[in-house]
């Protein structure tokens, strides 16, 4: 596959790190490196695999940045919404059911959160997810039943 056909899949990596909770800067900074990677090693990708290497790959360099960048990352969780003082009440009811989201989401193990994200956000068939995470059709079947049965659980108990 030539670089301009990798395109629409650079776009979708991007999309995914920021909803992941990335920074525009950094998910732009790692979407270029994965960029840089494949077109060195592209070679290497086998044919028709090419978008589950790049999200593999991605989400490598995004552990690779919070291993870095840790102790800030734990620094800015920990913070308080502080722009919500004079908001619309629609905005701070969205803001508020993300940030539920966003914590039952957190609850789950890494492997779940990942499942969860590619399959229904970014749609990605079974196939395409047991490439990306080396499983079978049906073990990534499973681990997506339970990765929704206990992110239904958290989301359940945020709500309460």
């Amino acid at each position: 596959m030539s670089a301009s056909n990798i395109e629409p899949y650079l776009r979708q990596v991007l999309a995914y790190l920021q909803k992941r909770g990335v920074s525009k800067q950094d998910a732009e900074d790692i979407t270029q490196d994965v960029a840089m990677k494949y077109l060195e090693n592209q070679h290497k990708v086998e044919q028709g695999k090419e978008r589950a290497w790049l999200f593999r790959v991605a989400l490598n360099k995004r552990c690779d940045l919070i291993r870095k960048n840790s102790v800030h990352t734990r620094y800015v969780l920990t913070q308080g919404p502080t722009e919500l003082k004079n908001a619309p009440m629609d905005f701070v009811l969205s803001k508020e059911q993300f940030e539920q989201y966003v914590k039952a989401l957190n609850k789950l193990k890494p492997q779940y959160k990942n499942l969860l994200i590619l399959k229904y956000e970014y749609g990605l068939k079974y196939e395409e997810l047991s490439e990306q995470f080396n499983m079978k059709v049906t073990t990534i079947k499973s681990a997506l039943y339970r990765a929704r049965k206990l992110f239904m659980k958290h989301y359940a108990y945020q709500l309460m």
